[in-house]
């Protein structure tokens, strides 16, 4: 494909379900004009699916450089894929709650791009062996960072961290979008990223693969497994594209992930005939958010017998008393019944609570250090009050010294598994990273050194996950 203009950019994606995760619900897209990063939400119905409708949308942003209103056309047609989605749950209410992130680039005139974000998904600019970051979070523990609660350091093992406050999709708000134009300079190399990868792998190995490895396809592949030699315990998504000058033949535009593997998923929505969920629900007000209460509505006057008769009945007095100060006891007599069976209830709700609350408490695991050991816990890394909410389930015989220095700012917190399953796989990529790192060879998740989570570069003889990665993505 050939394009015209000062500034083009030669550009690639990867994805990779990772090591935990069942299904990929990323998805991503890179061309000569445009790239996009969609991370589907995580622990809700349809990730895939609001991924896939995402970039399928978008892709068509890469057939020509946006024109002077480049960052107008990135806000609206955002926007439509957001319709989008709430068409498709429209159409599949079992898909209800998708949502997903945003992160794009398109090309505009000037040698600038337009930026649009929402969620936690990252972009960053490499310029001159510097790699800066172009996006903000839209997450709980940078919300405590911003107001000064909480250190960055502390952000990265928090046990919110995952908790993110915008995302585009079927969860009752219009988009908040943070849409930008950035200047771009030739070689600057651009990548937007899920946090699949920055939730894994150390941002200086991230740097370094960025300046070191030319070919954005290579460059990408290094990613995907640095977070994989990381834990890989989340999908990953990276997609990576340099400014080139003039007119320069570059590949076509490539999709990665869930639309790359569930293309049907792309028709979901579709049908603007369809009746999305806003367009059935009441609002109350000027603004567009739907809310989960509504005012409290006044009982007008006709609604009260007592009212449509005068105001209050006078005290009768006289030889009815009698009778009448009988049917107050017996009143008395049921209400004071009704409050025993409603403290009842309350008392039998309290239990039910309890025990369900037991049971997902001794559903959780999370690994961390103890004694110098990778350690596995039962419940959660918390405590109420002066009751702990975890308590020790095993010790391995895995130095934490042994493991490279992000494994081990991960274990000084918690790393929080959902089963035991989970756990378990968990512990095992720490085992494997620790024989790696004691001098076991043998594939290309091997590391370079101790304290170097980068896998060597594969042989032509020896198993390569990344084949994986290569037929996963393309």
């Amino acid at each position: 494909m050939t394009t015209d203009g000062t500034i083009t950019l030669r550009s690639a994606a990867r994805s990779h379900t990772g090591l935990v995760r069942k299904n990929n619900q990323d998805s991503g897209y890179a061309g000569p004009n445009f790239l996009l990063i969609a991370d589907g939400m995580g622990g809700h119905a349809g990730g895939d699916v609001a991924s896939a409708i995402t970039v399928a949308r978008l892709a068509e942003l890469d057939r020509e450089p946006g024109g002077e209103d480049s960052l107008e056309l990135l806000r609206t047609s955002i926007l439509e894929a957001n319709d989008r989605i709430c068409r498709g749950v429209g159409e599949q209410p079992e898909l209800a709650g998708m949502g997903t992130t945003v992160t794009a680039v398109l090309r505009a005139p000037g040698n600038r791009f337009a930026l649009a974000h929402i969620g936690d998904s990252r972009g960053y600019v490499l310029r001159d062996g510097r790699l800066q970051p172009i996006t903000h979070d839209h997450t709980f523990v940078q919300m405590l960072v911003d107001e000064g609660r909480i250190t960055a350091e502390e952000a990265e093992t928090h046990p919110q961290r995952s908790v993110v406050m915008k995302v585009l999709g079927d969860v009752g708000a219009s988009p908040d979008l943070d849409l930008s134009l950035r200047e771009a300079q030739i070689g600057d190399r651009w990548m937007l990223c899920s946090d699949g990868l920055t939730g894994f792998a150390d941002l200086d190995d991230i740097t370094r693969v960025l300046t070191e490895v030319s070919d954005p396809d290579e460059a990408c592949r290094q990613l995907i497994d640095l977070a994989l030699a990381g834990g890989g315990a989340d999908n990953v998504t990276v997609v990576v594209g340099d400014v080139l000058e003039g007119e320069v033949e570059t590949p076509a535009g490539v999709s990665v992930g869930s639309v790359h593997l569930n293309p049907r998923y792309a028709a979901i929505g579709e049908n603007t005939e369809a009746e999305s969920p806003a367009d059935t629900e009441t609002h109350y007000g000027d603004g567009d958010v739907p809310t989960d209460t509504v005012p409290l509505q006044a009982v007008s006057g006709d609604d009260d017998p007592k009212a449509r008769d005068g105001a209050t009945q006078p005290l009768r007095t006289g030889p009815g008393d009698e009778e009448e100060e009988d049917d107050l006891d017996e009143e008395v007599g049921k209400r004071s019944f009704l409050g025993w069976i409603i403290t009842g209830l309350v008392i039998i709700a309290l239990a039910v609570g309890g025990f369900f609350a037991y049971n997902y408490v001794s559903s959780q695991y999370y690994v961390a250090a103890d004694e110098g050991k990778v350690s596995l816990y039962r419940g959660i890394d918390t405590t109420l009050g002066p009751i702990e909410l975890s308590r020790l389930e095993d010790t391995t015989d895995i130095e934490v010294g042994s493991l490279n220095s992000y494994s081990q700012d991960r274990l000084r917190g918690s790393i929080p598994a959902g089963s035991r399953d989970e756990a378990d796989r968990i512990i095992d990529n720490l085992r494997k990273e620790s024989e790696r790192s004691s001098g076991v060879s043998g594939n290309v998740e091997d590391s370079t050194s101790p304290t170097d989570p980068a896998p060597s570069p594969p042989s032509s003889t020896s198993a390569d996950p990344s084949d994986a990665i290569t037929r996963e993505s393309q």
